[in-house]
């Protein structure tokens, strides 16, 4: 894979008020990535094995740790195939292989933040976070999308206290597609990391231990590596160094094997590693929540210290650093368009389908799928119509038919949103497998109306944690829309799945009969 070529940055005295005045303005795309220079506090330390030294005057590599605050900027390309299953539940093996291409660019400012008492240069375990862009535009197969990153959910914080770090808004929620827009594939608050712990001479060589590379690529573990870095260059200004290797690792549950080379420099004056350029070939495989995929990206980024923040608050927020991430925070805004409503889940929810007529949410956690929950409009009733539970309850009997060995409770409610709500918990067995149903009737004043079915296994309920009270208290209507003639033909196909009686499994395939009524 040939690396693409980017001009190296350069340093001098004379540049220092010119950063400045750049800090404090809007840094436009064009002098952003004029400015050469970057840096991050974050760790250098870290155990690595030297392969190979030469000869010449040894130069200590140190990260300047008063650099607090950085600005970013991220370009991403990506090229190559996504590889998705008939049904992820049954087989990791691929039933169809789409093409994908993606541009993306993330601009931001980051604060990082270490425990009370930690030293300086010790590992980053919190980062405030506001990007002033982040966009991406894609072709996948024959079909084009883009994201932009809301204004309500610009200003975040990053938990690195474990891995793959996890970030949040503080004012509103992520959608999944955001998400993944911010999910990049080299940790600009770890890039120090990647640095030599002893002094080197030109033509060294080593290696980045396990804990380096797993913080840097965002990995949740590295089983294997070897990635090597050479230093190429020394001169008075600066540290030049290429990278080149292989890992071996995983990502919540999903194994994935990662080919990359590379080029960074190291900024001597300011004590940053101010520019990297990498080429990445990624396989990663199929996994419960997401497909996956066989892709080859380019990666450049360039890091510049500010004197002050521009967007971020000039007083550090408070964080509890060392306290649990707070859960209130971790919840993901979804939403299925053809069905007509959104809720807001915690991030194990995820929306895997989305046609006229049914919607599908799965909960699936380190790559384990714990529940599946079928969403399905029904025939609007007439203004200030409502059905009672007592005829629910008769429904559900006749949905689940002889696979239902009995109702556990019914509760109706009114909810925040002003809907009325009727739930139905019930208890049977599929094929010998202890089976649990919550099913939920909502409606408006108006007459729409929408179903709910949540379907477990009996060995997952704990697990499920009363994920149904989350979508009884945040469902709400989306504004109607009139059909096309793609959504009639996406009508049709979600008739077929119904009709065919679609699937959950757990970790064992059963039938469902979460969407036959």
């Amino acid at each position: 894979m040939t690396l693409f070529k980017m001009n190296h940055p350069k340093s001098n005295s004379h540049q220092s008020t010119r950063r400045d005045k750049t800090v404090d303005s809007v840094f436009a795309r064009r002098s952003f990535l004029a400015i050469a220079a970057a840096a991050s506090v974050a760790s250098c330390a870290g155990r690595q094995s030297v392969i190979a030294a030469s000869s010449g005057e040894a130069v200590r590599v140190q990260c300047d740790p008063s650099h607090a605050v950085m600005r970013v900027r991220i370009e991403m390309d990506v090229k190559g195939n996504v590889n998705v299953p008939g049904d992820p539940l049954v087989s990791r093996k691929s039933q169809v292989t789409l093409p994908i291409q993606s541009e993306a660019v993330l601009d931001y400012e980051e604060r990082y933040r270490r425990p009370i008492g930690a030293v300086a240069g010790s590992p980053i375990t919190a980062i405030e976070r506001y990007y002033h862009d982040a966009h991406s535009a894609s072709r996948l197969n024959r079909t084009q999308s883009t994201i932009q990153l809301r204004e309500s959910v610009r200003q975040t914080q990053v938990r690195r206290d474990s891995l793959p770090e996890v970030v949040y808004s503080v004012e509103d929620y992520f959608t999944n597609e955001e998400l993944s827009l911010l999910r990049v594939p080299v940790a600009s608050s770890a890039l120090d990391r990647m640095l030599p712990t002893e002094p080197v001479r030109q033509g060294d060589k080593y290696q980045p231990d396990k804990e380096a590379l797993t913080s840097i690529l965002n990995l949740t573990a590295v089983e294997a590596t070897d990635v090597v870095v050479e230093v190429v260059e020394i001169d008075a200004d600066s540290v030049k160094f290429q990278l080149k290797g292989k890992v071996e690792g995983s990502v919540e549950g999903v194994p994935t094997s990662i080919k990359t080379v590379g080029k960074l420099t190291f900024d001597r004056t300011q004590g940053v590693c101010s520019w990297l350029a990498m080429a990445v070939h990624e396989t990663r495989e199929v996994g419960k929540a997401e497909p996956g995929f066989d892709v080859a990206a380019t990666i450049k980024m360039i890091r510049q210290p500010m004197a002050k923040p521009v967007a971020l608050p000039a007083k550090p927020a408070t964080i509890d650093i060392e306290g649990a991430v707070p859960q209130d925070r971790l919840y993901v805004d979804l939403q299925s368009k053809r069905v007509g409503v959104s809720t807001v889940m915690d991030r194990r929810w995820r929306m895997m389908s989305d046609l006229n007529g049914n919607a599908m949410m799965r909960m699936i956690e380190n790559d384990r799928s714990i529940a599946q929950c079928n969403l399905r409009p029904l025939a609007k009733l007439k203004s200030g119509q409502q059905w009672t539970l007592e005829a629910f309850q008769e429904d559900v009997q006749r949905t689940l038919g002889d696979d239902l060995n009995d109702l556990i409770e019914a509760d109706q409610r009114v909810s925040s949103a002003g809907l009325r709500v009727l739930r139905v918990t019930a208890h049977g067995q599929v094929q010998g497998v202890p089976i649990q149903w919550i099913l939920m009737h909502f409606s408006d004043d108006d007459g729409r109306r929408v179903l709910a079915t949540f379907t477990m296994s009996g060995d997952s309920i704990d697990a499920f944690a009363g994920a149904d009270m989350q979508l009884a208290d945040s469902l709400s209507f989306l504004e109607q829309k009139s059909s096309t003639g793609d959504d009639a033909a996406d009508e049709n196909a979600a008739a077929s799945e119904v009709a065919s009686k679609s699937t959950f499994v757990g970790d064992e395939e059963v039938d469902s009969a979460s969407d036959i009524r």
